[in-house]
């Protein structure tokens, strides 16, 4: 039999994901400023003290929605960037890892890019530094494309960079899991739409 204290670690991870699920559907519907914490509490069914013994504060429930996808994020575009696939094909893969995040954890994306201006500065900057090494993962793999002469070397990084996570992460607003499109046909799409335009055309022959 588990142990008491794995019972009541268990039951305190159990009741931390219930607040956060609850947090985000609520955050997602009426907004963070429209949400109470005593609410949260009551929709998760635990007492405003006991609410407190798993978060700190509203602002610590937003950070936490924000930590529920991009360390999962993080972890599958290394995996990514370290395989041995060329540039174009390694940005069609982190197309599909962004859109499977986003059906895997739609509530928690969209409320954190609706709501990441009401957290306070000092939880920003760590935030902040997460999307930057996405943004750093995705330029290496247009920089290496671009020295390997897979990719184009005529558009800036930066650029490209913006327009495919802009295109993806943009899909929040509208993307329905089970309607027409599933995710990995939208990656498959936005794949085409984004990356056929910067890859280095092959040489005419005379």
């Amino acid at each position: 039999m588990p142990s008491t204290r794995a019972v009541r670690a268990e039951t305190t991870e159990y009741t931390k994901d219930r607040i956060l699920r609850v947090a985000a559907e609520l955050f997602m519907r009426q907004g963070y400023s429209g949400t109470s914490v005593r609410e949260i509490g009551q929709r998760a069914g635990i007492s405003q003290s006991a609410l407190y013994h798993h978060i700190q504060s509203k602002a610590h429930l937003l950070k936490a929605l924000h930590q529920q996808f991009i360390v999962e994020m993080i972890d599958r575009l290394e995996t990514v960037v370290d395989t041995d696939r060329s540039a174009p094909e390694k940005l069609r893969d982190i197309v599909g890892v962004v859109m499977s995040i986003i059906e895997s954890h739609q509530p928690e994306v969209t409320v954190f890019l609706r709501e990441q201006h009401a957290l306070p500065p000092a939880m920003r900057r760590s935030i902040v530094r997460q999307r930057d090494r996405v943004d750093q993962l995705v330029d290496r793999v247009i920089r290496d494309g671009m020295a390997a002469g897979e990719l184009r070397s005529d558009v800036d990084v930066r650029l490209i960079r913006l327009g495919i996570l802009g295109m993806c992460n943009w899909a929040y607003q509208w993307f329905r899991s089970g309607e027409r499109f599933s995710s990995e046909e939208i990656a498959a799409a936005f794949g085409v739409i984004a990356i056929e335009g910067i890859v280095e055309p092959e040489p005419r022959g005379r």
